[in-house]
């Protein structure tokens, strides 16, 4: 065999466990190195041999680069080399998961233990959208259900509810969406003749994995969806302080004792102070903070693309100072909403 990947692979990985570097070596001048995600070549590139050997390098950013812009949470990457005998190797199927975040379990272990976001739980209001990713094994079978914890208008005392989804998700290795909004439980008691139940809490669980949903009565300052650390939709209701500014530059002209205005612009910046939060809570909302997609729920259901700037984002785990996040946010096309 007149060439080799020395470098191995895992079957399944995150983006950010990928090696940093491949190494092949060669008994050939020349290799030719090609990287497809999802069957569809996104590099190629032919490497010189020295010394026996060449390192294609920046792997991961490449991986990542193309699942961005395909939208992709997960994805078929394989990495191939053909030699100037023109004999092609390669690294075989890795299934990979985007991840900004390295894993210190491995990355099956991670997968199969958590739900795809950062968090443990989370604070919804009774109207926010919300949905949960697992990656699901083929053919795995596992426990599967929900607990609803509900009062009735007449019951002082709280009442469960236990709601099972099977226990086998999927006969491909993928990403399974389930949504998890008070509406769709509300569906769910409906199903088992529950009705005007006031539901506080569910508890979720898709095999090991675990995640609590709270439901708040109040309305949140604000609610935002963003792409997180796996590349998917993760939704956010802020319990806090809104101060809207409107910054109004023109430039005037003056004609006897006339005044004119012209080259008028409005821009209106909406500063938003967090409610005191958690070392988890704070350190999960950093991802919206940096998130390359956000968006702002500007009516049921109805999200408009927003800017987010001036950050004022220190997190610390010193119990004896709330943590409060600070930062600015506009409208991407700079247009406000009627109200």
């Amino acid at each position: 065999m007149s060439t080799i990947i020395n470098t191995s692979f895992s079957s399944l990985c995150l983006t950010a466990d990928l090696p940093e570097e491949v190494e092949i070596e060669s008994l050939t001048p020349q290799v030719t190195v090609t990287i497809t995600i999802d069957e569809v070549e996104v590099f190629s590139s032919q490497y010189y041999i020295y010394g026996l050997k060449a390192y294609v390098r920046d792997i991961r950013s490449i991986v990542e680069s193309a699942m961005l812009q395909k939208k992709l949470a997960i994805a078929s990457f394989v990495l191939n080399v053909k030699d100037y005998e023109n004999f092609t190797y390669t690294s075989g199927v890795i299934k990979v998961v985007y991840s900004h975040l390295k894993s210190l379990k491995g990355a099956e272990q991670v997968l199969l233990g958590a739900f795809l976001t950062t968090r443990k739980s989370a604070l919804l209001s009774q109207t926010c959208p919300f949905t949960l990713y697992n990656y699901a094994q083929p053919y795995q079978q596992s426990s599967n259900y929900c607990d609803i914890y509900y009062n009735m208008p007449s019951v002082q005392s709280m009442l469960k509810s236990t709601v099972t989804f099977g226990n086998k998700q999927s006969d491909t290795p993928k990403i399974i969406a389930s949504e998890a909004s008070y509406a769709r439980f509300q569906n769910l008691l409906a199903l088992s003749g529950i009705y005007n139940a006031t539901i506080h809490r569910v508890f979720y669980r898709i095999g090991e994995r675990e995640f609590n949903i709270y439901f708040s009565p109040s309305a949140p300052s604000d609610t935002f969806q963003f792409k997180g650390n796996f590349n998917l939709w993760e939704t956010v209701c802020l319990f806090g302080a809104t101060t809207s500014k409107t910054e109004i530059d023109r430039s005037e002209a003056i004609c006897g004792n006339k005044v004119a205005y012209y080259d008028t612009s409005v821009k209106v910046k909406h500063e938003v102070e967090t409610a005191p939060l958690t070392l988890s809570e704070a350190q999960f909302l950093t991802q919206l903070l940096s998130s390359q997609e956000i968006t702002r729920e500007v009516a049921d259901g109805l999200f408009a693309p927003v800017i987010i700037s001036d950050i004022s984002s220190e997190v610390s785990d010193n119990n004896s100072n709330p943590i409060r996040l600070k930062f600015t946010w506009t409208y991407a096309d700079q247009n406000e909403f009627l109200p």
